[in-house]
């Protein structure tokens, strides 16, 4: 007899998916700290709040530059605020006038005219007084500056420095030869009897002069040796 051997059929097991671990990648946020807003401070100058010291109106700073620079109060005369004074006072004057002459109970013509004369003389009086301003003189080791736009160049002053000569009124005039002409550079006022501001001015720019613009042979500064770096 025949035997027959029976096949056994393979079946294929499914294979289980096998979950591999996902990489786990680090993700650095870097937290940048903002940069601190540099904020310039206004130099602080001497008149300002309540001044108590002796310098009334007055500074002397150094500057980031290398220069030295004084500001001091002087009176603005320009020709513009002479002409808005009396623009000033014709207007307030005229309204005045008007308001005397229409609107006034008063009946008596010498009591109006009296009345307009004191108010032309209060108004000249509260519009006569020049306006104030503080002007900058900054010396640097080439040139002096100023009133921050106006530069003279050291190499220009051929016969000379600058020098203050009195005028008159017993203010200081800041004056020289700049190229071949000669030139009132500022001129520092006096307000009162007892105002010394012209003289200190003058001390402390001369001295500024001396410092910045003086060769090391007068500052006695100059060494006869050779330099550091040759040994």
């Amino acid at each position: 007899m025949r035997r027959y051997a029976k096949s056994v059929r393979l079946q294929r097991v499914p294979r289980t998916a096998r979950r591999i671990p996902r990489t786990v990648t680090v993700s650095r946020n870097i937290v940048r700290s903002r940069p601190p807003v540099l904020r310039r401070k206004p130099p602080v100058v001497a008149w300002s709040g309540i001044e108590t010291g002796p310098y009334l109106d007055y500074s002397r700073l150094l500057t980031p530059e290398g220069g030295i620079l004084i500001t001091y109060k002087d009176i603005d005369t320009r020709l513009r605020h002479i002409l808005w004074r009396v623009l000033a006072w014709c207007a307030y004057t005229g309204l005045e006038t008007r308001l005397l002459l229409f609107y006034s109970p008063v009946e008596s013509e010498w009591i109006t005219i009296l009345c307009l004369i004191a108010v032309a003389a209060v108004n000249f009086f509260i519009l006569w007084k020049l306006p104030e301003l503080y002007r900058s003189v900054e010396i640097r080791p080439d040139c002096m500056i100023i009133e921050g736009s106006d530069v003279f160049w050291l190499s220009r002053m051929d016969a000379g420095w600058p020098t203050f000569q009195p005028d008159n009124n017993g203010n200081q005039v800041l004056s020289g030869i700049y190229g071949t002409r000669f030139v009132e550079y500022l001129t520092v006022r006096r307000f009162d009897d007892y105002d010394r501001a012209p003289e200190v001015f003058a001390a402390h720019l001369q001295e500024a002069m001396q410092q910045l613009w003086a060769p090391p042979e007068m500052l006695g500064t100059k060494r006869n040796g050779p330099p550091r770096w040759q040994g």
